[in-house]
């Protein structure tokens, strides 16, 4: 039966329910991943009365999960299948929870880097950087990274022409539980659940509604006085190239998909010949209740003197007690966290069976503030580079349609030599500049033919590009505030959105655009 949004709030299911015909938000939002539940969140803070559209349910259902089935049709792409999910939470049920800023340098134009240049500056960026934060549980966290290292009585490590940094993790990673108060109980705020947008219904210039559908064929149609699909960076573009949307102002530009951008990744082992010095830099530090990994970079002016994209590593560890190692500190998180209920009586077994390990591990979280690292662990350096925005790395359609009967994603992703030199720049500064703790065991990479280099990389499941922001029409999909070109209330918030990628994780960024879009919709 119809329910009501002035009767009836929180989390409902369209295959169960449809909302009364009269119904109309202030603003709707497509998508309940990161970006859609904080833009609701300061939505409701601003007083605006919200529907959130999600396609999936409240946990994984591999019959949604089917609908992000795509052809490849460039380089192979592990996270068109494996990094996205559809589920209220999206992605961040799944994902690690790694926060940082992107540099001031990716936002500038850099005359080296062709397409490089936002219509904004990371100083516009600064407020709605540090609101994210606080939306993101890290609050209470450190910021300065000189902070974090004047607590272990460290000082800060210092490279040759690499720059070192910390990255923040949250606490609590899935967004639906970090915001199921706002989510469940908020007046202004009803989440949908199993409503798959499959297409926006249009007059001239103005979005009237959306019409969505259930797996099983149901169909609804919400409406509001502002639009915003939150969609990831991949559907974002599928969405909207649909051929039955040919005459939308979007479909004029043919930048529509093209510019994908992943995060590009090559690893290669590191032989660490002072173990305790390399830790002390390197090791992830646990303070206060937070989690930091240490991380280095190539500094602003070799990026300016090499020519190359923006590009970072991180040190990976890995032994054969890691597995058993990840599970006990599963359990002993829910332990902690007073989820004693969740507790199966296989993981009680497995902490009694590893209880030297736990020890170990408890003693250099507690005493040392350190992750602890096992006598036999590998240690890898883990290069993880900015693409640059190339219009034939491109999201496409593929031919078939599924359950929804929207066309499937074909995507042709790219690496070009710009990367490859780039890593290759990465590496021989690392070789040089960590000197005396570590060298890289396969110091090869300066002879290797960029073909093979390409063959060894990875994505990084970071999917930005597609539908760029730009000043003007001819240059984008987007204006400054997200909006479609072309269109007077449908708006973008998504990794799609960006004119290029950085090295740095992207869901901060997005998170911080999407708080200074609710400012922005919240004024009007």
């Amino acid at each position: 039966m119809p329910l009501s949004w002035s009767r009836q709030h929180m989390i409902r299911d369209l295959i169960e329910s449809t909302p009364a015909p009269g119904d109309r938000a202030d603003v709707c939002i497509v998508g309940a991943g990161a970006a859609g539940i904080l833009l609701a969140v300061e939505l409701a803070r601003h007083g605006r009365r919200v529907v959130m559209l999600e396609g999936g349910g409240e946990d994984i259902e591999q019959a949604s999960q089917d609908t992000y089935r795509s052809e490849i049709a460039g380089l192979r792409h592990h996270g068109i299948h494996d990094g996205r999910f559809r589920a209220i939470g999206g992605s961040t049920t799944r994902w690690g929870g790694q926060i940082l800023e992107f540099d001031a340098i990716d936002f500038e134009q850099r005359p080296w880097v062709e397409g490089s240049g936002w219509p904004i500056s990371k100083r516009e960026l600064a407020p709605y950087y540090q609101r994210a934060i606080e939306l993101e549980g890290l609050a209470s966290a450190s910021l300065e990274d000189a902070t974090v290292w004047r607590e272990l009585g460290l000082a800060q490590p210092v490279f040759s022409n690499l720059d070192t940094f910390l990255t923040r993790w949250c606490p609590e990673t899935n967004f639906s539980n970090l915001h199921a108060s706002t989510l469940r109980n908020h007046p202004l705020v009803t989440v949908w659940l199993h409503a798959n947008a499959v297409s926006p219904i249009v007059e001239g210039t103005h979005v009237r509604g959306v019409r969505c559908r259930t797996l099983q064929g149901k169909e609804s149609t919400f409406r509001a006085d502002r639009f915003v699909w939150c969609m990831g960076g991949i559907e974002s573009s599928r969405f909207f190239l649909q051929p039955e949307l040919t005459q939308m102002p979007w479909q004029r530009n043919a930048l529509l998909g093209r510019h994908f951008q992943d995060h590009v990744v090559w690893h290669t082992w590191l032989d660490v010949t002072n173990r305790r010095k390399f830790l002390d830099v390197f090791g992830n530090v646990f303070s206060r209740g937070y989690k930091y990994q240490p991380k280095i970079r190539l500094s602003r002016s070799l990026q300016q003197r090499y020519r190359t994209l923006n590009v970072a590593a991180q040190i990976s560890f890995e032994s054969e007690s890691g597995e058993i190692q990840a599970q006990i500190k599963t359990t002993a998180k829910k332990l902690l966290r007073g989820r004693v209920g969740e507790v199966t009586g296989g993981e009680i077994g497995r902490l009694v069976r590893h209880a030297p390990l736990l020890a170990r591990q408890s003693w250099s979280y507690a005493v040392a503030r350190r992750a602890y690292v096992p006598p036999d662990a590998r240690i890898g350096l883990q290069i993880q580079c900015e693409q640059s925005p190339r219009t034939d790395s491109a999201i496409r359609l593929s031919n078939s349609r599924d359950s929804l009967g929207l066309c499937r994603t074909r995507l042709d992703w790219r690496i070009s030599n710009h990367e490859v030199d780039t890593i290759r720049a990465f590496a021989k500064v690392a070789q040089d500049s960590l000197a005396g703790i570590a060298r890289v065991s396969d110091p090869s990479l300066s002879e290797a033919p960029d073909d093979s280099i390409r063959a060894t990389c990875d994505d990084m499941n970071h999917h930005m590009g597609g539908m760029r922001m730009s000043a003007s029409a001819s240059d984008g999909i987007v204006d400054l505030d997200l909006k479609l070109h072309g269109m007077d209330n449908g708006y973008v918030c998504s990794g799609a959105v960006f004119p290029t990628s950085s090295f740095s994780n992207p869901t901060h960024t997005v998170l911080a655009l999407a708080v200074r879009l609710a400012e922005h919709i919240g004024r009007r």
